[in-house]
């Protein structure tokens, strides 16, 4: 086998089903550590009475058909610092999701010194990896929203205490 397959931790929200996992080339150790999404209706097991175990067996065994897939998804590190910032909040947040609104976007302007350039750039990074159902931008309501899917199209290569991703 060329990779590596090994599951840090999944979560369920709701009907959705989010399982984060490293990948290692056996060959040259390179490493990608990524979200993958599922909705338990789909599931060829019962999630609800099934074990743990079994569950983990289950994913282990659909992930591993990537055969490496995720080495081909764009890296964290190269993305904007805002898009960063919307990663990281829809991957810390319990909803996995992220909400800035007018003033909070005021806030992160001062804290990060974010700029209109930014939203000008975030908007092209949305073009770019097809994040528009995503990562919406001056909705009205919110300057900027990240729906939890967007975990799943990246792969967070960035160095860190260890490979879970935050939740």
């Amino acid at each position: 086998m060329k990779y590596n397959y090994e599951i840090l931790n999944y979560w369920k929200d709701s009907r959705d089903l989010y399982v984060n996992y490293t990948v290692e080339n056996v060959d040259t150790k390179e490493k990608a550590n990524t979200i993958a999404y599922y909705n338990v209706n789909d599931l060829k097991v019962n999630y609800d009475a099934t074990t743990d175990e079994e569950i983990r067996e289950y994913l282990l065994k659909d992930l591993q058909r990537n055969n490496g897939y995720e080495f081909k998804k764009p890296k964290v590190s190269i993305l904007s610092p805002l898009l960063q910032y919307v990663y990281d909040t829809v991957c810390q947040n319990e909803s996995n999701m992220c909400h800035i609104d007018y003033d909070d976007w005021q806030e992160l302007k001062e804290d990060y010194d974010f700029t209109e350039k930014d939203i000008d750039t975030l908007k092209k990074e949305i073009d770019k990896y097809n994040l528009d159902e995503l990562v919406v931008v001056d909705d009205g309501e919110y300057k900027i929203c990240g729906y939890g899917i967007i975990q799943e199209f990246f792969n967070d290569d960035r160095v860190k205490e260890n490979d879970e991703l935050e939740r």
